[in-house]
C-alpha cells in the first residue's frame, strides 16, 4: 500500500497600493495566517537608518508569522529626503485605516472590534509605539500588544546638548503640565508633617561636582552596526525643521515627560494671535499641534535656532478628557551595545509608571500608594505588562538572524504577541 504525503500550500500573500490623498501612495504587504480567523500583526519596517536588507527583514516576517500565527500586515511607509516629517507617520496611519476598513470585516464583510498587535524597530519602532499609545481605545479596534526594538522615541540625541549640572538647569520657556521632575516618583506618598512640628534643616556642605554621566548614545557611537553618526545624518535628513523632533507623535518620549532641552526661535510672535497652551486641555493641545505639523505652513526664521537644554517634567498620560485609553502590552527589547539601549530602558520605565498609577487610579481612586505594600503590587503588575529585555551587540532583529541560536529572540517575540492576541488573553 503506497502512502501518500498531504502537501500544504503556502499561506497566501497580497499586495496592496494604499492612496494617501494627493500625497501619492504606500504598498501594504498582507502575508495571510494558515487560519481566516488568524489575528493581525501590523509590522513596520525599520526604515532608512541603517542600511536596507531586504532578505534580512523578510526572515524577520517569516518568523514571526510562524511564532505568532498572525496575519503580517506589512507597512511600507516612505522616509526620505523627498519624504520628510510627517509623510512616515501619515502614510502609517493611512494604512492603519486600510486596515480596519478592509482586513477587520466578519463573513458578512460587517466591521468588528479587534485586538491587533504592532511591532518594528528603529524608525518602525518609534511609529509603532506612537501608533500603540494613541489607537487604544476601550470599547473598539484598538492595539493590545506592542512589541518593539531599538524603538528610536527621542529624536534629541545626546550629542546634540551640552552637559549641564541639574542645579544649573533652566526652567523651560513654556508651562508644563505637572510640576514633578521627570525622574520623580509620581506614586510615593508624601506623609504630612505632624500639627506643631518643624522639617528637620538639611546640613549643608559642599559636594563634588558628578562627572558627566557616560550614556549608551557615547558608549557605542562606533559601533560597527549601528554607529551614532549615521543615525543623526539621517534624523536631519527626515526633519526639514528641527522642532518636528519634539512633536509627541514623532518622539513618542514626550507623550510621558517634556523634552530635556527647547529651542530658542529667532522670531517676533505678537502673543495677542497665539492662544496659551495652558489654556487648552491636553488632547487638543496634541491635535493642534500635531495637525499644524502636518498641515500648518511654517513661518521664516529671522535666524539660526539655538537648542538649549533645560530641565524635564514628568507628564501624565493617559491624562482625563483623552477618553477611555488602555495602554497595551508591551515587549521592549534592544542591545547591551546599542547606543539606543538608554531610549528603550526610558521607555520601559514611563511606560510602568503610568500603567501601575492610573491601574491604581482606576482600582482605589487614588494616584498615591497608602503604604510599601501597596505600591510594591501595582508596581509588579506593571512590570508584568511591560517587558524589558537586554540582548548581546546590538539587538537588532535583521542582525539576529544572521545566527541560528539567535534567531530565537524573534521568535519569543512572535510567541509573546500569539499568547497577548487570543481571545482568552485580558
Amino acid at each position: 500500500m503506497l502512502s501518500r504525503s498531504i502537501v500544504t500550500a503556502p499561506p497566501r500573500e497580497e499586495h496592496f497600493d494604499v492612496p494617501c490623498r494627493s500625497n501619492g501612495s504606500i504598498r501594504l504587504d498582507v502575508y495571510h495566517g494558515l487560519d481566516a480567523s488568524s489575528p493581525i500583526l501590523i509590522y513596520l519596517p525599520p526604515g532608512p537608518v541603517v542600511p536596507q536588507n531586504s532578505g534580512a527583514e523578510e526572515g524577520v516576517i517569516t518568523a514571526l508569522r510562524a511564532s505568532s500565527a498572525a496575519t503580517i500586515v506589512r507597512i511600507n511607509y516612505r522616509a526620505s529626503s523627498q519624504h520628510q516629517f510627517p509623510t512616515p507617520y501619515h502614510d502609517v496611519l493611512y494604512g492603519y485605516d486600510w486596515i480596519q476598513d478592509n482586513l477587520l470585516l466578519d463573513g458578512s464583510h460587517q466591521p468588528y472590534a479587534a485586538r491587533l498587535g504592532i511591532c518594528g524597530e528603529l524608525m518602525g519602532g518609534s511609529i509603532a509605539t506612537m501608533l500603540a499609545l494613541t489607537e487604544c481605545r476601550v470599547g473598539e479596534s484598538r492595539i493590545t500588544a506592542a512589541a518593539v526594538n531599538n524603538p528610536i522615541v527621542d529624536w534629541v540625541f545626546p550629542d546634540d546638548l551640552p552637559h549641564v549640572s541639574p542645579s544649573d538647569l533652566p526652567e523651560p520657556s513654556s508651562t508644563e503640565e505637572t510640576a514633578f521632575p521627570a525622574d520623580e516618583d509620581m506614586m510615593a506618598s508624601f506623609k504630612a508633617l505632624k500639627v506643631g512640628e518643624l522639617p528637620k534643616a538639611k546640613a549643608t556642605r559642599k559636594r563634588k561636582p558628578k562627572a558627566m554621566p557616560m550614556t549608551s548614545w557615547h558608549a557605542w557611537a562606533e559601533n560597527s552596526l549601528m554607529p551614532t553618526l549615521p543615525l543623526s545624518a539621517m534624523r536631519d535628513v527626515l526633519f526639514r525643521r528641527q522642532d518636528g523632533m519634539f512633536d509627541r507623535f514623532a518622539s513618542p518620549i514626550h507623550f510621558f515627560r517634556s523634552p530635556h532641552a527647547q529651542l530658542i526661535l529667532p522670531q517676533s510672535v505678537d502673543p495677542a494671535l497665539e492662544q496659551p497652551d495652558y489654556a487648552l486641555d491636553v488632547e487638543t493641545q496634541m491635535s493642534l499641534s500635531h495637525y499644524n505639523s502636518f498641515n500648518g505652513k511654517a513661518p521664516e526664521l529671522l535666524g539660526t535656532p539655538e537648542l538649549t537644554r533645560c530641565r524635564s517634567y514628568a507628564r501624565v498620560y493617559p491624562q482625563a478628557g483623552t477618553g477611555k485609553i488602555s495602554l497595551p502590552a508591551w515587549n521592549i527589547t534592544t542591545g547591551a551595545q546599542s547606543p539606543l539601549h538608554d531610549q528603550a530602558a526610558e521607555l520601559s520605565k514611563v511606560l510602568r509608571r503610568s500603567i501601575a498609577r492610573h491601574t491604581m487610579k482606576s482600582q482605589t481612586g487614588r494616584i498615591r500608594a497608602h503604604d510599601p505594600a501597596e505600591k510594591q503590587y501595582y508596581e509588579g503588575y506593571a512590570e508584568e505588562r511591560v517587558l524589558f529585555d537586554s540582548y548581546t551587540d546590538t539587538g537588532l532583529w535583521t542582525q539576529q538572524l544572521r545566527n541560528a541560536k539567535e534567531s530565537t529572540h524573534i521568535d519569543r517575540v512572535g510567541s509573546w504577541m500569539k499568547q497577548c492576541l487570543s481571545p482568552e488573553s485580558s
